[in-house]
């Protein structure tokens, strides 16, 4: 048995108690097993070399056949009767029973082997060798048929010599229709120890099983048992990855509502006047409703036929999920008037303040589209934004302009310098939000060492975190870091680095990640030379004059973390040839979920050697769609070509 730790039962000819030859069973050492579904007399055991021979005899029971099994309790047991399903296994042939049931033919030396599996009402083969037809072709019989419910009742291997020559199995079908006289057979079980079947041995003659064949056997359902047991944890598996993929879905809608609200919330937020407002309401096709239509009817509006009916009749959010709802409570003026639209669905939610509705809000859709709760509830809340949107039009622009102007400082507008060109792209991982924790930027900075003369500063990072709480984090971390290098003139970036983590880490600020902070200044000879620091950054990549493309290695930890940090950071150097290009990114660019980052990095540098010459902005453009179309994490790139 599966495990090892039941023994063969030897069924012999013995005289019993029916008048002629019983069956006496020998109760295993599977005692935490259900108890057997037969009368049990105890009997000797003789232990030979290859293992234990027992003694089994069976009464009268529900293994009888003319007893209907399909009703006995252990055979319709529904944990045992969800393990048979959960394997997989049926009357089909599967590679893995089939080559099981021919390794017990060739090592028993028995001229049929059968992985039996014990349906209610019948058993099946997924892995047979040797029985003949028709039952090669249907792979099952009926239970009139079968020796292995026997072992699912009792939960013991059966191993009789002459099924004929005892009353529990000479009445069995098989032994006239299919010519069974020898049989051995071990349970298969599942990891609660429900027997779901047999592998089972079959000789067309009288047969003494040996110990050797018996543990041969043993060993083999082992392996069967181990199997099922496999295939019961990848089923589980999967109903598990099932139910965590629903849940995601859900909290995948949930959190898209969420994102639409907020967008449309930052997006009504941004109108300065009513028409802003409309044009908001009808970017609504593009949110997470999907409707097909929208917009925004204001009393000076030529209203649709059906609009003064539902204000006057319906308050609240009116919803037809079809034509044949809408034309319910509407006339033919107004059937036309969806039929013109192409409208199938028609959402219609009043804009309401405190005292008036000064409009409403229509969305449809051009196929029916039945709204659930949660969606009516965001259509009312995109109502609720319209309306305080138009209520405040006329009073929000100073705000507004404030916005915008917070809004452009996430993203740095890149200097103008004489011999270097120089483009930037930013693609966050939430493109509704459009924030998130990477960055890039580029300042002059004083160089003390040439009054009059100044470095440009560069640096692209990547603040832990995503969407709103990485973007506050990195428009604070930015900004601090800027003030370091601007306030310790002279010093390489490792100081500024080092400035920033003490900084936030006085303030309580928890910011962390990654970057790299390099200054580039002119050379007496007029080249450009670089000094930079890697706080666990990806490196960034320097593309020769020749075409080639150079990985400038060296980097020390994250910047957040400055108790891990084994001695002060480190500054390298480098000079850059005219007609170089300096090319940073951030992790987004080159990092993907089961896969190797250095490989990507890789392909990073060979794709950067095959646009050597091209404009820098080409290159950031070409970069992003290439290696990153659909990043899950945010993605910067920032080239700078010094020209020739």
């Amino acid at each position: 048995m599966a495990g090892g730790d039941a023994e063969p039962l030897i069924v012999r000819p013995a005289p019993g108690p029916l008048g002629g030859y019983g069956v006496r069973q020998t109760r295993s050492r599977l005692s935490h097993r259900r108890p057997h579904a037969f009368e049990e007399h105890r009997g000797p055991v003789a232990v030979g070399p290859g293992g234990v021979s027992a003694v089994l005899g069976v009464t009268a029971g529900c293994g009888e056949p003319a007893v209907d099994v399909a009703r006995c309790a252990l055979l319709s047991d529904p944990a045992r009767m969800q393990s048979l399903a959960a394997s997989g296994l049926t009357a089909l042939a599967d590679p893995h029973m089939q080559a099981l049931a021919e390794r017990v033919r060739l090592r028993v030396g028995a001229p049929v082997a059968l992985v039996s599996l014990v349906q209610p009402d019948r058993q099946v083969f997924p892995g047979m060798a040797g029985l003949p037809e028709p039952w090669a072709s249907t792979r099952a019989t009926p239970l009139t048929h079968s020796f292995c419910r026997h072992l699912v009742t009792s939960a013991e291997p059966l191993v009789v010599p002459d099924a004929g020559e005892h009353p529990l199995l000479r009445d069995n079908r098989a032994v006239h229709e299919l010519g069974v006289v020898a049989y051995a057979g071990m349970p298969l079980t599942d990891e609660n120890g429900n027997v779901l079947g047999s592998l089972c041995a079959i000789d067309t003659q009288r047969r003494e099983w040996t110990d050797g064949e018996l543990t041969a056997l043993r060993d083999l359902a082992d392996a069967c048992s181990t199997d099922l047991r496999l295939r019961l944890v990848r089923y589980e598996a999967q109903v598990e990855r099932a139910r965590r993929d629903q849940l995601e879905h859900e909290l995948r809608r949930a959190a898209e509502r969420a994102r639409t609200l907020l967008a449309a919330s930052q997006a009504f937020t941004d109108t300065v006047t009513v028409d802003d407002v409309r044009a908001r309401a009808a970017q609504l096709v593009d949110s997470e409703l999907a409707p097909s239509f929208a917009a925004l009817l204001l009393p000076d509006d030529p209203a649709p036929p059906f609009a003064a009916a539902v204000a006057a009749a319906r308050p609240g959010v009116v919803t037809y999920p079809d034509r044949f709802r809408f034309d319910a409570d509407h006339p033919d003026a107004g059937r036309r008037w969806l039929r013109e639209l192409g409208l199938h669905a028609l959402v219609a939610a009043p804009l309401e303040l405190e005292e008036t509705a000064p409009g409403t809000l229509l969305l449809g859709w051009d196929a029916p589209h039945p709204l659930e709760p949660s969606d009516q509830l965001t259509v009312t809340t995109l109502a609720g934004f319209a309306a305080q949107a138009l209520d405040r039009a006329l009073r929000l622009q100073y705000r507004i302009g404030v916005a915008h102007q917070l809004q452009q400082a996430m993203l740095t507008s890149l200097p103008d310098v004489p011999g270097l060109d120089m483009a930037a792209s930013y693609h966050p991982a939430d493109s509704r939000e459009h924030v998130g924790g990477d960055w890039y930027d580029a300042a002059f900075i004083p160089d003390p060492r040439r009054p009059g003369d100044e470095i440009l500063a560069v640096c692209v990072g990547d603040v832990v975190g995503h969407a709103l709480q990485a973007a506050t984090l990195m428009g604070q971390v930015r900004a601090m870091l800027r003030q370091a290098a601007w306030d310790h003139p002279g010093e390489p970036p490792s100081h500024a680095l080092t400035a920033l983590e003490l900084a936030t880490r006085g303030l309580g600020l928890a910011a962390a990640g990654t970057a790299v902070l390099a200054h580039l200044r002119r050379t007496d000879d007029g080249q450009w030379s670089m000094t930079w620091s890697n706080a666990g950054h990806p490196p960034p990549v320097l593309v020769c004059p020749d075409g080639s493309a150079l990985l400038l290695e060296g980097h020390d930890i994250l910047f957040g973390y400055p108790g891990l940090r084994p001695g002060p950071r480190c500054d390298h150097h480098q000079v850059l040839d005219p007609g170089s290009t300096l090319f940073l990114y951030t992790d987004g660019l080159v990092e993907r979920r089961g896969s190797d980052v250095d490989e990507h990095i890789h392909r990073l540098r060979l794709l950067l050697a095959g646009l050597h010459g091209r404009p820098p902005a080409e290159m950031v453009e070409t970069a992003v769609e290439a290696l990153a179309p659909d990043a899950r994490d945010d993605v910067v790139a920032f080239a700078i070509h010094l020209a020739a």
